[in-house]
């Protein structure tokens, strides 16, 4: 993850075509983002921000794969609920901080992997209609979601097993 990063946005909103989003390395350098078609095409016509559409889809899933530095399974499961709770929200003109990305992750129970919590064992991942069922061991939670890990999530500390056994299933 690329936790000291920044992001950065700006558009003119009397000139149509695509906007710019960089990142901003902790030495100041700025580096324009993959609008990361290769992934999922979202909008070919380019990133966007400030409503819930393709382009701020494209936006969000550009960023979180460029944050979290090659775990692009990880970029797709979570772009759209990243894409709600920041991407939709932008002006014109926006930056976001590395920290507030790492924040928000937490919040759902992921981590980057030096800080991970001991995790718990998961005894079953079976793809389900569009979507994914998990048990959890020890403490036995089911988890079924689509595209991202649930706001109401059961076990914190589980998560981040189900996070890697996705992983591994997608692969």
């Amino acid at each position: 993850m690329k936790t000291t990063a920044r992001y950065a946005g700006s558009r003119d909103p009397d000139v149509a075509g695509p906007a710019d989003v960089v990142r901003i390395d902790p030495d100041g350098g700025r580096v324009a983002i993959d609008w990361r078609l290769d992934l999922f095409n979202h909008s070919p016509s380019g990133l966007n921000w400030g409503y819930g559409g393709s382009g701020p889809a494209q936006c969000a899933l550009a960023i979180l794969a460029d944050y979290l530095d090659g775990d692009d399974q990880l970029a797709l499961l979570l772009h759209q609920d990243f894409k709600a709770h920041f991407v939709a929200g932008f002006d014109d003109v926006w930056e976001l901080d590395g920290s507030d990305i790492r924040d928000w992750l937490a919040a759902a129970g992921i981590q980057p992997e030096d800080e991970k919590l001991q995790p718990r064992r998961v005894t079953n991942v079976v793809e389900e209609d569009g979507g994914f069922r998990a048990t959890l061991e020890p403490c036995g939670h089911e988890v079924w979601f689509a595209v991202a890990p649930p706001k109401e999530l059961v076990c914190a500390e589980c998560i981040n097993e189900l996070v890697d056994a996705i992983r591994k299933e997608r692969v």
